[in-house]
């Protein structure tokens, strides 16, 4: 489990989910998240961010083939575990095209096969206004937040003032 699922295992517990994850498959394939909640609704969710932004550069073509792929190969599964009906979500960092981030298209597109598409930053903004965790990874997205916010001074005017 990478920490960018931690961070959404954290936020889909804070909505009432039950959560399975990193679930090995043949093949060397993994389900991500599935969750249940109390109401019996649920999701199959993969998560994909980066912070290299070359592995965020894609053409928009080939970022829709891979949102279907990503979902596609591992549907029988993810069936066999929750049924045939479950929500399809897929959280995503950026994804550019040369200098424009196509992710609002990318939104679009996958929509019209049945996966919701979420902005990572969206779910870091919720988390860190959420009361502090003991989960470390999430206690430093609400520490880092708090102090990215108050935009410090470069190292070299600290030492000299």
């Amino acid at each position: 489990m990478n920490s960018a699922e931690e961070i959404v295992k954290y936020w889909l517990q804070s909505k009432g989910y039950f959560l399975q994850s990193s679930i090995n498959l043949p093949g060397r394939k993994e389900i991500d998240i599935l969750a249940i909640n109390k109401k019996g609704k649920k999701l199959h969710v993969e998560v994909s961010v980066s912070i290299n932004s070359r592995n965020s550069l894609i053409p928009r073509k080939l970022a829709i083939q891979e949102c279907n792929n990503k979902f596609k190969s591992i549907s029988k599964y993810v069936e066999k575990i929750l049924g045939k009906k479950f929500k399809r979500i897929y959280v995503r960092g950026k994804i550019a095209q040369g200098h424009r981030d196509i992710r609002n298209e990318y939104i679009k597109e996958c929509k019209k096969i049945g996966v919701e598409v979420l902005k990572f930053e969206d779910i870091i903004n919720e988390i860190s206004a959420t009361p502090r965790s003991l989960n470390s990874i999430i206690d430093t997205v609400q520490l880092s937040k708090t102090f990215i916010a108050k935009k410090p001074k470069n190292i070299n005017e600290r030492q000299n003032s």
